[in-house]
């Protein structure tokens, strides 16, 4: 676990040295730091991989507090429990990719597509509000106030020891009083913090999808559940599996009629993985609904001015 440092970075002057923070493609950022390896060495290879992840994350300038700067970018996936790995096993890994941003204050979730673009979700994490963050393996745990525990895995390998520093650095702040004491997630139009299992946002009334209306989905059509969440890929996936198993099905029942003698196994087998294909696509659905994602297929994040901003 994390504690508190005894010695101070080293001062080691590198070509980027400068007043920080400065402003990247609209994003404040400690540049010195950003830039630099575990060691506070400037390299080009860094720098070239931060500014893409600083690319990819411009949408997120009017979330950033006054005052406030980034200090690193990684790739990364969401919190994913036992029981969906077991389910899904590696298919986690398209499902809960994502974008980790550490400032000075906090670190920004945000939960991406393959390409690493957004899908209109964002939750944040006080440094305040934790008992305590590591690196462990590959992988970043946080320990909030409120007694739960996250891991966030598959950080960048670029970026692991620096992040391991980062933390270190910024130890002193998880014993302040924190507000929420738990990751919290934000409206990604207004900013607001939302309420958890919020149809709406109270502030600006987006609305989000729901856990009914993609349970129904899941439940009436194959697939249904990941194409109403904008997974197509999945929903595709997903919708393949269920029409085999349900088209098995369906040949073992007609079977019945044309023999004098019923198999029972055969139709039990296929009643169970129809019954199984479906709690599955139902499972996972509602697992993904709760990352907040906007009911407006053409949504967009807003910008500091208040106007749109494709992600």
């Amino acid at each position: 676990m994390i504690q508190a440092p005894t010695a101070t970075r080293p001062n080691t002057a590198t070509p980027n040295t400068c007043i920080r923070p400065v402003t990247i493609f609209t994003i404040p950022v400690d540049r010195e730091t950003i830039f630099s390896n575990h060691k506070g060495l400037y390299k080009s290879a860094i720098e070239k991989r931060q500014r893409r992840l600083i690319v990819k994350s411009t949408f997120i300038r009017p979330f950033l507090q006054v005052g406030e700067y980034v200090r690193c970018m990684t790739t990364g996936h969401s919190p994913v429990s036992t029981i969906e790995q077991d389910l899904i096993g590696p298919a986690f890994l398209y499902f809960k990719r994502a974008l980790l941003i550490f400032t000075d204050r906090r670190i920004l979730h945000i939960p991406t597509r393959f390409n690493r673009t957004p899908r209109g979700a964002m939750s944040q994490i006080m440094y305040a509000d934790c008992v305590g963050l590591d690196i462990k393996g590959n992988s970043l745990e946080i320990r909030y106030k409120k007694g739960r525990r996250e891991f966030f895995h598959h950080l960048g390998r670029t970026e692991k020891k620096k992040i391991r520093v980062l933390l270190s650095e910024v130890a002193s702040l998880t014993t302040e009083n924190g507000q929420h004491q738990e990751r919290v997630c934000l409206c990604p139009k207004c900013t607001s913090i939302l309420a958890e299992g919020a149809k709406r946002c109270a502030s600006c009334r987006l609305t989000f999808k729901n856990k009914l209306k993609t349970g129904l989905w899941a439940f009436l059509v194959p697939g249904g559940g990941m194409f109403y969440l904008r997974y197509p890929l999945a929903g595709t996936s997903m919708a393949s599996i269920e029409i085999a198993v349900i088209a098995f099905a369906v040949f073992t029942w007609l079977a019945v009629d044309n023999q004098s003698r019923v198999d029972f196994g055969m139709i039990a087998l296929a009643t169970c993985g129809v019954i199984a294909a479906k709690l599955l696509s139902f499972f996972y659905a509602r697992q993904l609904v709760q990352e907040f994602v906007p009911e407006d297929k053409d949504f967009s994040y807003t910008n500091a001015h208040g106007k749109p901003q494709m992600p």
